[in-house]
């Protein structure tokens, strides 16, 4: 954000930290701890930042795509070029859901310390916003993956079915916010006997997990439009 935007590096931070709070409950402290020392010394190590960033980005959804056509069951799928080119435009479009939400996210911290300067507003306030921020995240949890689901794969489901596997897949997601809290509560707890190594193990079992929940979500929506034309060709016969 300090980069692309040109602003306050201690602005960027905070609203860094809001987004974070979303999807990496208990974690984000670490992570933005670190951010703040790049933000602190951008400039070519910005530029080259996004450049991986970029190419990255480019390779896990181009992984995306290959693994749903998988599910899918896609027998054609699009050539090299064609296929990165789509990679591209989603990743495009996800990163502008991503700033949508951090606008709104910005809103919402904007009314919350509008509310603080009156007691009778933050006392109503309160509840509402609390409420509204964690709607707001798994609204873009949702859509994070209906677009991917929809969009990546050559060929994809019936709407029924997308909506359904949508859903599966940002309620695993959603419900992984709990059960990680009181993972890395515990890590914290043993971090004398596990050290560093904490950290990475939680790390790579986040993507592992969420490379799981994607895939999950497409199989459940895969099974339930094959039930669905299950049913449709008894029905006409």
């Amino acid at each position: 954000m300090g980069y692309a935007l040109g602003g306050d590096p201690t602005q960027a931070l905070s609203v860094v930290q809001d987004v974070f709070r979303q999807f990496l409950p208990a974690t984000h402290k670490a992570f933005t701890q670190n951010l703040s020392t790049v933000l602190d010394n951008r400039g070519l190590l910005g530029f080259l930042g996004f450049a991986l960033l970029f190419l990255m980005s480019s390779i896990t959804f181009g992984s995306i795509r290959i693994s749903l056509n998988t599910v899918f069951q896609v027998r054609n799928p699009p050539g090299f070029v064609l296929g990165k080119a789509k990679d591209v435009l989603v990743m495009l479009v996800v990163t502008a859901l991503l700033v949508l939400m951090i606008g709104l996210i910005s809103l919402l911290a904007l009314a919350k310390s509008f509310g603080s300067r009156f007691a009778i507003l933050e006392t109503l306030l309160q509840p509402g916003a609390a409420l509204a921020s964690t709607l707001l995240g798994f609204v873009f949890t949702f859509s994070i993956f209906y677009l991917l689901y929809r969009f990546s794969p050559r060929e994809t489901l019936v709407r029924p079915a997308l909506l359904v596997a949508s859903l599966t897949g940002a309620g695993l997601f959603e419900i992984s916010k709990a059960a990680f809290i009181w993972y890395v509560k515990l890590l914290q707890s043993n971090s004398e006997l596990y050290g560093s190594f904490a950290g990475l193990a939680f790390f790579l079992l986040w993507i592992y997990y969420a490379c799981v929940v994607l895939i999950v979500g497409a199989e459940v929506g895969w099974i339930l439009q094959q039930e669905m034309r299950s049913s449709e060709a008894k029905t006409q016969n």
